[in-house]
């Protein structure tokens, strides 16, 4: 006897569903770039390099990345020399001339105007994100004090935002500086998805969209059981 045969369900479609990608899982497995890099860091601490130091740094990069296994990062892209030569000439004109505005405003007269602003990046890579909020928070004056990977948000402390623009002038620089990192090291599909992006933001501030406010109803608690009428908002009662 054959099985009855269920018909699906009307809300439910019958063709096959796009894959959604979920939040990728962090396996332990050997990283030997993280460990090599961790242990890298580990002598530069002890200020000298000898056996004893680079067995311990790998034993300890070992260590953190079986104990804490890091986020794997895919890189698509490759490196252009005179674009990141572009990148490292920007990076140290921005250090020189924010290290100068820091300083007028430390002996200026008057009182600072510090604000936290979010900026919408318009890549959708964590490398992209990590190393556009290293650059920005190596340059004084502004500090990234929280990065949303979920949808490429860098959040930022500005110093002074006193004057008119300020902060869609830091914004602008945020995202001239991811531009910067996707055109030395990015593929032709990043750069011209980033191009794309720009072009669709008018005013070219990477500003955090807000979720739409519901306004206030006049009467909420007058006769809410009672169903409407979509086309004229009146009560059928």
């Amino acid at each position: 006897m054959t099985p009855p045969q269920t018909q699906p369900s009307p809300d439910v479609p019958t063709g096959t569903a796009p894959a959604v990608e979920g939040p990728r899982r962090r396996r332990r497995t050997f990283q030997p770039r993280a460990v090599v890099a961790i242990a890298v860091v580990w002598v530069l601490l002890w200020d000298r390099v000898s056996l004893g130091n680079v067995v311990n740094g790998l034993l300890v990069g070992l260590l953190v990345t079986y104990a804490f296994p890091l986020p794997s990062i895919a890189f698509t892209g490759r490196v252009r020399p005179l674009r990141v030569l572009w990148l490292a000439a920007r990076f140290v004109g921005d250090l020189v001339a924010a290290s100068w505005q820091v300083l007028r405003l430390a002996l200026g007269p008057g009182h600072l105007r510090n604000a936290v602003v979010g900026v919408q990046l318009r890549s959708r890579s964590d490398l992209y994100l990590t190393i556009t909020a290293e650059l920005v928070a190596l340059v004084p004056g502004s500090v990234v004090v929280d990065a949303r990977r979920s949808s490429s948000v860098l959040y930022l402390h500005l110093l002074d935002v006193a004057r008119e623009g300020a902060v869609d002038a830091a914004r602008r620089n945020v995202l001239a500086v991811e531009a910067r990192v996707v055109r030395a090291i990015g593929s032709d599909a990043e750069i011209a998805a980033l191009e794309a992006a720009a072009a669709a933001d008018p005013d070219g501030t990477g500003r955090v969209p807000s979720p739409p406010r519901r306004p206030p109803d006049e009467h909420p608690d007058e006769h809410p059981d009672e169903p409407t009428d979509p086309t004229t908002g009146r009560s059928d009662a």
